[in-house]
């Protein structure tokens, strides 16, 4: 998403836009750089909110297994001590089941105000670079205007001397 290029509108193809100074290229730049900077921030937060989304897989795979060993081992013998601790490791991997759902509704909503904030920031450089482009049309333009006044110059100056000539000649 940095330093796009685009390619110069039909209004400016046709000048020369070496002399064109964008005075609020330093904002607009500032803004890519800030854009960019969140934007890592979003992935490495997402990243994140993927790996604790997996632990809690992981965690409900390891209970889930856990409980269907319980339920055969009661089925083959009951031992009140094993099913006790059998039960407060269930119960441990409830917990921490639990405490990783929090975690993951706190990152997503990390995650959703990293995204609103890349999109204000998006917005904010589209705007800039719309200005930039609308600057240097209306560079264009000027160019084009100065160009145009001094061919018409030029063409009076020749006609004038174009006449005078004439008028030197016919007499």
């Amino acid at each position: 998403m940095s330093a796009r290029t685009t390619a110069p509108s039909a209004a400016v193809r046709d000048v020369d836009v070496r002399g064109f100074v964008y005075s609020l290229e330093p904002v607009r730049q500032r803004q890519q750089w800030r854009l960019d900077k969140s934007m890592a921030e979003l992935a490495q937060a997402q990243q994140v909110l993927a790996g604790t989304e997996a632990q809690m897989a992981q965690v409900l795979k390891a209970h889930d297994e856990q409980a269907r060993t319980v339920g055969q081992a009661l089925l083959e013998r009951l031992d009140p001590a094993a099913h006790r601790r059998t039960l407060a490791y269930l119960a441990q991997l409830r917990g921490q089941w639990a405490q990783l759902d929090a975690q993951r509704e706190e990152q997503r909503l990390a995650r959703d105000r990293l995204r609103r904030a890349c999109l204000e920031q998006q917005m904010r450089l589209e705007g800039l670079t719309r200005h930039k482009e609308n600057a240097l049309t209306e560079y264009a333009d000027e160019v084009r205007q100065r160009a145009s006044n001094e061919q018409d110059r030029d063409w009076l100056a020749r006609s004038a001397f174009a006449q005078a000539a004439a008028a030197g000649a016919g007499e």
